[in-house]
């Protein structure tokens, strides 16, 4: 027994390094960079590196990096305005709808941020019914179209948040904040946002890292954000030095964000309401408040998710390429792709979970998880420069050329960014599992063989089955990964409607787009029935 722990506790350990190390690759390349740059000797090589880097630092580190800030300013102030405000009356107010309302704030959590970006360029742009109905057109080619089109993309994880938040408060706070004369003004800002502070935090660190992530939207704009930017650095600009630094960069930025976070967390406690019994009551409004309530609702909902999705369905179902046996060649591909990327990624966690419960060392099993999360925190386009990185270091070594011809590569790029999903789907089924239970089961029979196989798979199989989905989904969606490892003439249906929208082809794009929407928003609404019951 002993054995078979310390067998899976090494494996564990080799697992999580082995996935940390694209992140890893980036940093030892940034080191190379700068042993280089220190070395004397005048070669080629040392001129290239020393040339890129100083076109690269003289004329657009300063526009990547403005660029970035101005967009997560941006994507961070609307939708926490948006989101916190939504979430806020939907919680504590009885209006026309609210109930209704409450669900479609979250459905634009289905639509990806660079699907709605070709939308909203179909709708707003010469041609489209914007233009045909008020004959001028908005142009949201610049960075005011990414902070929109990201906003109304993410704003649902802080209205997700802030709304449960909002809801769990206890009355006796909003009687007293009345009894002492605040108006509903006053109570919302000097009462509910400061209790809800922790949940609206969590919703935008959510946002800050899917922003950092970004690159469909950006790039598609002609935004230089760091995520945009790695792609124009490698691929544009062939300059695998710069990128890598880029790379770094953006990882250190996004590991300090999350330190600060930390520490803030640690720093500061917070007591929330258990009492069921005292949770806020909806309270009503005037009919003209009301109103506009389910106006304001209304209108979120419409721009986030109803007009983008009509769009989507009425062009997609005209695409003629629905009767194409090559369209469902490429949908039955991306699918199975993401099939298979959901079953591994879903058992690895699943070990690693397992593995961490079962150790007796705290810090074994923090750093365990911590080290196979690290993927998730990091954008797409810095996992893919990580990973190629690291195949080409690998084939230095050991002489075997993975990348531009296998599948293998790209799996295991969507095993590095969404293991930390799996594994934040299997905590939550562990944490409802007693650890009296694993006591009483080894003291049964003393095989961690049939405390996994027998014990835990059973009351584990719902969430099992929420991380393959969340992961699956996850897959479909993801594109700066499957665009940057797919193997040649390997296309993914994001990678298609990408590709469509960049050759201006945007209603071609409409199809693919719509096949991944309707997919996102079966997982979603599957989640919400799962979460009442």
């Amino acid at each position: 027994m002993p054995y078979s722990l310390n067998l899976s506790k090494t494996g564990a350990i080799l697992l999580a390094l082995f996935l940390s190390l694209p992140l890893l690759s980036i940093f030892t390349e940034l080191l190379y960079v700068i042993f280089q740059n220190l070395n004397t000797q005048d070669s080629n090589e040392i001129l290239t590196i020393k040339e890129n880097l100083n076109h690269f630092f003289s004329y657009l580190f300063i526009k990547f990096l403005k660029d970035t800030f101005l967009v997560l300013l941006g994507v961070l102030s609307l939708s926490f305005i948006i989101g916190v405000s939504s979430a806020y009356l939907v919680a504590n107010f009885e209006f026309y709808f609210s109930n209704i309302l409450e669900k479609l704030l979250i459905l634009p959590l289905a639509i990806p941020a660079y699907i709605l970006a070709f939308i909203y360029v179909g709708i707003m742009d010469y041609q489209g019914v914007f233009y045909e109905l008020f004959h001028f057109r908005i142009n949201f080619f610049n960075i005011y179209g990414v902070i929109f089109v990201l906003s109304i993309s993410l704003f649902p994880y802080i209205f997700m948040f802030a709304k449960t938040a909002f809801q769990s408060e206890a009355k006796e706070l909003i009687e007293v904040a009345k009894t002492t004369g605040y108006s509903e003004f006053k109570i919302f800002f000097k009462v509910a946002i400061f209790t809800a502070k922790p949940a609206i935090m969590s919703g935008l660190m959510l946002v800050f890292m899917e922003t950092l992530s970004d690159y469909g939207a950006s790039a598609y704009y002609g935004v230089d954000t760091f995520s945009a930017g790695i792609f124009k650095l490698w691929y544009d600009l062939n300059d695998s030095y710069s990128s890598a630094v880029l790379s770094g960069f953006l990882m250190i930025f996004v590991f300090l964000v999350m330190y600060l976070e930390y520490q803030n967390k640690t720093k500061r406690k917070y007591s929330f309401n258990q009492n069921l019994k005292i949770f806020i009551q909806k309270r009503k409004l005037s009919k003209y408040k009301a109103s506009l309530a389910s106006l304001y609702c209304f209108i979120i909902a419409l721009i986030g998710f109803i007009l983008p999705f009509i769009w989507l369905l009425y062009w997609g179902l005209q695409d003629t390429k629905i009767f194409e046996s090559e369209f469902y060649i490429m949908a039955i591909k991306t699918l199975a792709l993401a099939g298979i990327t959901a079953l591994i990624v879903t058992l690895l966690a699943y070990f690693l979970s397992f593995v961490a419960r079962v150790s007796k060392s705290h810090w074994f099993s923090i750093c365990i998880i911590k080290l196979s999360s690290l993927g998730y925190a990091i954008p797409g386009a810095a996992i893919g420069i990580g990973v190629m990185i690291m195949f080409i270091i690998l084939n230095n070594i050991f002489g075997f050329a993975l990348l531009g011809n296998s599948l293998l590569v790209l799996i295991f790029a969507y095993m590095v960014r969404f293991l930390a999903t799996a594994i934040y789907s299997l905590e939550g089924g562990y944490n409802k599992i007693h650890t009296q239970s694993d006591e009483a089961s080894l003291f049964i029979n003393p095989s961690y063989k049939t405390l996994f196989l027998k014990i835990h798979t059973p009351l584990l199989k719902h969430f099992l089955w929420l991380s393959f989905i969340i992961v699956f989904i996850d897959t479909i969606k993801e594109l700066p990964l499957s665009r940057m490892l797919a193997p040649f003439g390997f296309e993914t249906l994001g990678v298609k409607a990408f590709w469509y929208a960049s050759d201006e082809r945007i209603y071609d794009a409409a199809l693919p787009s719509l096949c991944i929407v309707i997919l996102s928003l079966l997982v979603i609404l599957w989640i919400q029935k799962l979460s009442k019951e």
